[in-house]
């Protein structure tokens, strides 16, 4: 039976026993108010039956065992079926820790060491021994497409599974920590019976456990070199900034036996559109002036600083769109811009969830014009609603409070279209939406009075939740029985001003 078909059946299998899991519990309270009745039979001071003790115990306790049985045939059936088939995957055995001087002697294709004097390589660092003596193993990073494709298909392909260790030199693969490896076992001297690991593509050696879950390899990811290099820095050189699975840029100094003779080279700096040799002198000078006490560059030019390093994963692939790292990566896998523009993004208010409740039609309705935009169209409150004018009231009182005033937020950048801002009009702050920005001026509407204005950007706050829980307060109506002569009559809208604006009036909804 191939080893898919038996995941297939224990999945089948659990899930027929979680189903049925009430029937068990059943069973098995039945089972022991049997053994409570038989102990009763067997040892109540009322019994009588002395002289068959022996005999009726013996009976008791062959039904006693034969109930233990019927369970118990069920288990070994599926031992039976599973022990010489599978393994327990999940089960991760704790190594024994190895001696610091112990060498060990494994026979497998050594990595393809094909690298020159001064040439610059970027390793992916998989292991480092202890005590730390400059010693890692680590991957070829200009390698990881091929290095990915092998092992990707190690870790899809079906497993015929081992029961014990294939002999010494043979390659076979092993599952650690949720992920199948190549590795091999050691080949241990004349009278020495200890047994180790090497995984081939980490450069790890680990104590041998017959419960570590094995299977074999087909024989073309036998034949494949080991991709773990075991890298050594040079005594000349200052130390490697090694960290497990970080990847740093080394320089070749030699290549000596299997080991790989290196030291640090400093990364080529990233190239982008815009420097300093792309701007112009008035650009240039416009850059430069910033304050003597300005510490930080970045928060001078841009107002901020960008947090694209700390928020971004340095080993993301963009084929793959993802890292060696899979699922585990909880950095933002995405590449950086180009052209060098931070990926930081500021989240803003763009509208206010409380809606007005809306008339229905052929109903009389109070309105207080507040702004004529045409000679058909105006925006007015709708009156006569206590609580809302009273909410409305209080927000505006708390708004122009001094102290909230004081503590209103000035932006750094402009704002962005259609943000909600706080924005003064006559010096009174009102809840406004951004409708056009400039270079130093910001046009605004009011919604909550439908009059627009341009203002300075010292003239507008950053928006505040506490302020969102009303909804807009001018509400667009449309005259139904006036039509325009022409377009921007600006004698009709200034007659339509002088009649209608801030006079209470009552419409009927069409």
């Amino acid at each position: 039976m191939a080893y898919g078909t038996y995941e297939q059946l224990w999945d089948v299998s659990h899930e027929y026993l979680e189903k049925h899991v009430a029937f068990v519990n059943s069973l098995t309270s039945l089972m022991l108010e049997r053994a409570r009745q038989l102990r009763s039979q067997l040892f109540s001071a009322e019994s009588t039956k002395r002289d068959t003790f022996v005999e009726d115990f013996e009976a008791a306790h062959d039904k006693l065992q034969s109930m233990g049985k019927s369970l118990q045939i069920v288990v070994n059936d599926w031992k039976r079926l599973f022990a010489d088939q599978c393994s327990v995957l999940d089960t991760k055995p704790a190594q024994n820790p190895l001696p610091a001087d112990t060498y060990f002697s494994f026979g497998f294709i050594a990595p393809t060491l094909d690298y020159h004097a001064g040439q610059k390589v970027q390793l992916l660092v998989t292991y480092i021994p202890s005590p730390a003596d400059g010693t890692f193993y680590a991957l070829d990073d200009s390698r990881k497409d091929v290095i990915r494709n092998s092992l990707t298909i190690l870790q899809q392909m079906p497993k015929e599974l081992l029961t014990k260790a294939p002999p010494a030199g043979a390659v076979f693969a092993v599952y650690l920590d949720n992920v199948w490896h190549r590795a091999i076992c050691n080949m241990p001297a004349a009278g020495s019976g200890t047994a180790e690991l090497y995984l081939l593509d980490m450069g790890e050696t680990l104590a041998y456990s017959d419960h570590l879950p094995k299977a074999k390899l087909p024989s073309d990811l036998c034949q494949l070199p080991a991709y773990a290099i075991k890298c050594k820095v040079s005594f000349t050189a200052a130390a490697l900034p090694l960290s497990l699975y970080y990847s740093v840029s080394c320089s070749v100094v030699a290549v000596e036996n299997d080991t790989l003779i290196v030291e640090h080279a400093e990364p080529s700096r990233e190239e982008y559109a815009i420097s300093r040799d792309t701007l112009t002198v008035e650009e240039l000078q416009e850059m430069d002036e910033m304050p003597l006490s300005t510490s930080n560059p970045m928060k001078a030019v841009l107002g901020y600083v960008p947090k694209d390093d700390d928020r971004l994963c340095k080993h993301y692939d963009p084929e793959t769109k993802r890292c060696f790292k899979g699922s585990n990566c909880r950095l933002r896998h995405a590449p950086k811009d180009p052209d060098g523009w931070t990926l930081d993004k500021d989240t803003v208010t763009v509208s206010v969830p409380a809606r007005m409740e809306v008339p229905q039609t052929n109903t009389y309705i109070q309105l207080l014009p507040t702004c004529v935009v045409d000679v058909d169209q105006f925006y007015a409150h709708i009156i006569g609603n206590e609580r809302n004018d009273k909410d409305y009231e209080q927000l505006m009182a708390e708004m122009n409070d001094p102290e909230t005033v004081a503590n209103f937020k000035p932006f750094k950048l402009m704002p962005s279209l259609g943000e909600l801002v706080i924005a003064k009009y006559d010096g009174i702050w009102y809840r406004a939406t951004v409708c056009d920005v400039f270079d130093d001026m910001v046009n605004v509407f009011y919604f909550d009075y439908g009059n627009t204005a341009t203002v300075g950007s010292s003239e507008v706050r950053r928006w505040e939740d506490r302020f969102k829980y009303l909804p807009y307060q001018a509400a667009c109506c449309r005259i139904a029985n006036i039509q325009r002569i022409k377009p921007c009559h600006l004698e009709a809208i200034d007659q339509l001003y002088k009649s209608i604006l801030d006079k209470p009036m009552k419409a009927l909804v069409m």
